[in-house]
């Protein structure tokens, strides 16, 4: 695991050292996320009219071959091909088995020089061929191209900026665009740390934080800085002409071949689960490889301890689990954790948190995140604990929730059908209604947006995930409304609770979950795997009846998980309802933790810095001091932590 960063410019009078010192710069940024090694690699390009300059950065996590020979950038002594990698590619001794010798002897036992090749043999063909987490810069001096790439779910990230972006537009898939300087890295703070980045708010970005509790890809919290989207390429071409030449394609998806869209097809419950075990074991075995001590987050909920329960079917010895736990026994799994830990005979450790210990560590994990979240606590603290064990890879249960219809979508999802048959003119009510009541902070107010809504999973989806309406949006911040909920894109689809999994894997996961697990664990330089986010194991998921994962009226939780788990995991454990690992900030917010809260958003100078309305921002904070669970801790949370990332990062609009 590593980071990556890296500066192109055509026709520019600049040296090797200009260049060299602005990626520097970014390493140093990005130190965290590869504190074993870094590297800088330098290429220039002459054509007709114009002359390119590139220089390629990266930072080491070392994973797999510790020794020097995976150093990066690596570059292909034959070819001239650089590659600059983040990420894990599980099936690399697969590929490097059907690769063999055919470009000479190996270097390394790197999965760094597996995908380097892979590219050599079967160019950007390869990259649908990694089943792992990636994200990849490639400078290929014979196509004259530099290529940026990531895994199709987005687990690792890769951000870009080029001189002609506008924040008035995203970049789109068949669109060329013309520049003179493109700059990218795995941070949107190492492009800050460059000196040739704006520090401004980009006001979409900002209205979509507001909307989702985290910024809404491709758009970031920066002006003019995307994000490359998940299964993305980009190409920079500088073949011809006195500008390079940027084009966006979609190299891979998530989608099932063909099941989803054919509502015919039949299935044998009995091999289909048995089919989904294989795959999920599998998937699990390949994200054990590793040269260093391994550990498991394990919660206490169902997807953790299917991760546990499968491993004990390895014969890997003894696994290294780690829970947070609290105080307050309404927000702590320990007991059920315990429970796993004791039956599979883990080596397990609990990290208790308390309020004044997270009031310690909140300036550090503030300052570790990229963008501003609602949402990141929980793994910067689990994270810290791991590494201070020595661990340098743990397992997640991420992403079983979206899989196997654990969040309350799901059930609101299953009712779609029902609403489809509600008379317009009541929707039109429920509407008017609702826009009355818009500019509460109350959780209520959903309840009126989903009756008024017409049932689609998309309307189920943004309103499950809202945060702040558009009117409440406008009545704390100084944007315009932007109608986010209009901006989720339509899926297609016969299976409602097929098509939530959909928006859940490329929205709330990609978005909140993936990104804060990224940089939080990677702030102590601790690689995070989530073997249920695999290529073959969400494609096959995806692939089955919706009806098989959520059962209305069903005690089981989440009923095909615990299919395939039934052997393993007690019936009582595998019907519990579910709890999710939150920390209880509600209570902290009521106690030691609000005098931080109060000082931040009476700030009225560094609230207006971050588009935020000081009467409404107070407001808001009075009525949840007065009304904590109608408003929900989330909402004032989410405006503290957007001051207060804008103060740490001295961005401004």
């Amino acid at each position: 695991m590593c980071s990556i960063s890296g500066i192109i410019e055509v026709n520019v009078d600049r040296s090797a050292n200009t260049l060299d010192q602005t990626v520097r710069r970014m390493n140093a940024a990005l130190k965290h996320r590869g504190p074993d090694d870094e590297g800088v690699a330098f290429f220039t390009k002459d054509t007709d009219q114009s002359n390119v300059n590139l220089c390629l950065g990266n930072t080491r996590l070392s994973i797999i071959d510790t020794s020097s020979a995976g150093h990066q950038p690596m570059v292909d002594q034959e070819t001239g091909i650089c590659l600059t990698y983040n990420g894990e590619s599980y099936n690399f001794k697969e590929l490097r088995k059907e690769i063999g010798d055919k470009f000479g002897p190996w270097r390394s036992g790197t999965d760094t020089e597996v995908v380097l090749r892979a590219y050599r043999k079967w160019g950007i063909e390869a990259f649908r061929r990694l089943r792992g987490m990636f994200a990849l810069a490639l400078w290929d001096p014979a196509a004259s191209e530099l290529i940026l790439a990531r895994d199709p779910f987005g687990i690792k990230p890769l951000y870009y900026t080029f001189d002609s972006s506008s924040p008035a537009f995203a970049p789109e898939i068949g669109q060329q665009y013309p520049t003179r300087k493109l700059l990218f890295a795995s941070e949107l703070r190492a492009l800050l740390a460059t000196g040739q980045i704006a520090r401004t708010l980009d006001q979409s970005g900002v209205s979509s934080y507001l909307a989702y509790g985290s910024v809404q890809a491709p758009r970031t919290i920066i002006n003019g800085v995307w994000s490359l989207m998940p299964g993305q390429l980009l190409r920079v071409s500088c073949t011809t002409g006195a500008s390079l030449d940027l084009a966006l394609s979609q190299f891979e998806s998530i989608e099932p071949e063909s099941a989803l869209n054919d509502p015919h097809k039949e299935f044998a419950r009995s091999e289909s689960i048995s089919e989904l075990r294989r795959q999920l074991t599998s998937s699990l075995e390949s994200h054990l490889v590793s040269d260093v001590p391994l550990g498991i987050f394990l919660s206490g909920g169902m997807d953790s301890s299917a991760l546990v329960a499968l491993m004990s079917q390895l014969n890997t010895g003894q696994p290294k689990t780690f829970s947070v736990v609290f105080d307050e026994q309404e927000f702590s799994e320990s007991a059920h954790a315990a429970l796993v830990a004791r039956k599979f005979r883990t080596e397990h450790r609990e990290v208790r948190l308390s309020e004044s210990s997270l009031l310690e560590m909140l300036p550090a994990a503030l300052a570790s995140l990229d963008q501003p979240s609602i949402d990141a606590m929980n793994t910067y603290v689990i994270s810290k604990a791991v590494k201070e064990a020595g661990v340098s890879v743990a397992l997640s249960g991420l992403g079983g929730d979206e899989l196997f219809a654990g969040y309350p979508s799901f059930r609101r999802a299953s009712k779609t059908q029902a609403l489809k048959h509600v008379p317009g003119l009541f929707r039109s009510s429920m509407a008017a209604a609702a826009k009355l009541n818009g500019n509460r902070f109350a959780r209520q107010n959903k309840l009126w947006q989903l009756a008024a809504s017409r049932g689609t999973p998309q309307e189920i989806y943004s309103i499950s995930r809202q945060l702040f309406s558009d009117n409440q949006i406008a009545a704390i911040s100084k944007l315009e409304p932007e109608g986010q909920l209009d901006k989720i894109s339509q899926r297609n689809g016969h299976d409602p609770i097929n098509t939530m999994s959909r928006l859940e894997l490329q929205g709330y996961m990609a978005n909140t979950l993936l990104r804060d697990t990224d940089c939080m664990s990677m702030a102590h330089s601790l690689e995070v795997r989530v073997p249920f986010v695999d290529k073959q194991v969400v494609r096959s998921v995806l692939s089955l009846p919706g009806d098989w994962k959520f059962i209305r009226g069903s005690k089981v939780p989440k009923p095909l998980l615990a299919e395939v788990l039934v052997d393993l995991l007690p019936t009582d454990f595998l019907t519990r309802p579910k709890m999710g690992f939150t920390l209880p900030f509600e209570k902290w917010m009521l106690s030691k933790l609000r005098d931080e809260v109060s000082r931040v958003l009476a700030d009225d100078k560094l609230l207006d810095a971050s588009y935020l309305n000081l009467k409404g921002v107070t407001r808001l904070f009075n009525s949840f001091l007065t009304a904590p669970r109608s408003v929900g801790w989330s909402r004032p949370w989410s405006t503290y932590a957007l001051a207060k990332w804008c103060e740490i990062n001295n961005v401004t609009r």
